[in-house]
């Protein structure tokens, strides 16, 4: 992932400048500087030098090579405590997590991730700290599916400190199938154990089932007669099968989840995919966006 988009219109606003402004200096159209600013597309090659030396950085500092890097060492410690918890050392695991969130202190996944580490551990003391790393991620703007672990993590810490009204008021907030509130209540029911909410805890820091690997189709309240009648689900159902699974047993193509709570305009339909993918379009046409739906679910399939 380049930064470019953000650090130019940092670079920008700390000149004074419209986008305008800039496009006039290179001369370009408004509209792409508007588009790299979004992230829609990036610079060509040939003008990284010139924006560059426009604002006074360097290429590098432009696309954001030390985020860029500083994303790197965050992967290779999520890599190194999930071994290390996968082998049953969670003091271990913790202690990766620990030191990369002072690092990195207003990483939110990591914070989630120490988080999940605390509350498998399931001392009193480590799990007010895990209730708070969760508060606290729940606080901030991170992105939903961060947001929605953080909910079902909180739901597991609250059963462990024996406030079961709290994890089902904090479960209907849930609304992903992996972390949904029906599967996390449902679990809530059933009075797991200490041992039972570890084996839920883990089943969210490694991502095992493969519901997990899900995506989230949202679309306007209005639509959802549409996706009934058009078995939109059924169809995404009939293309994961005949996909099939890996050598590990799971799906390649990821899990689907209906999101009913967002409002756009009438007769439009928004297709938007979370967790490693991401498309945002819109369609006037169902059929049409059902299609471009299961073409690009076919394509991400592992």
């Amino acid at each position: 992932m380049l930064y470019i988009g953000e650090n130019l219109k940092i670079l920008r606003k700390n000149k004074d400048m419209t986008q305008e402004d800039v496009a006039e200096v290179l001369g370009i159209s408004p509209q792409s500087v508007s588009k790299w600013e979004r992230g829609d597309t990036y610079p060509d090659i040939t003008l990284l030098p010139s924006l560059a030396n426009f604002f006074n950085t360097s290429v590098d500092s432009l696309i954001g090579m030390e985020k860029i890097n500083d994303d790197k060492a965050v992967a290779n410690a999520f890599l190194e405590g999930q071994k290390l918890l996968r082998n049953g050392d969670n003091d271990g695991a913790a202690d990766v997590f620990s030191g990369a969130l002072k690092m990195y202190p207003n990483n939110e996944e990591l914070m989630l991730e120490l988080a999940l580490v605390l509350a498998i551990d399931g001392s009193s003391e480590k799990l007010t700290k895990a209730e708070t790393l969760c508060e606290r991620i729940l606080a901030g703007k991170s992105s939903e599916p961060v947001l929605c672990t953080a909910r079902a993590v909180l739901c597991y810490i609250y059963l462990k400190s024996k406030n079961k009204d709290k994890a089902v008021n904090t479960a209907q907030k849930l609304p992903h199938k992996a972390v949904s509130r029906f599967t996390v209540l449902e679990e809530i029911e059933k009075d797991p154990s200490p041992d039972e909410i570890n084996r839920l805890l883990k089943s969210i820091t490694f991502r095992e089932n493969a519901e997990h690997d899900i995506l989230v189709v949202d679309f306007g309240v209005d639509m959802l007669p549409m996706v009934e009648e058009g078995k939109l689900l059924e169809k995404i159902s009939e293309a994961r099968n005949n996909i099939g699974k890996d050598k590990a047993g799971q799906y390649k193509m990821p899990a689907v989840r209906v999101r009913d709570n967002v409002e756009i305009a009438p007769n439009q339909v928004r297709l938007r995919y979370y967790y490693d993918y991401l498309i945002d379009k819109e369609f006037a046409d169902f059929n049409i966006a059902v299609g471009e739906l299961l073409e690009e679910l076919k394509k991400i399939s592992r």
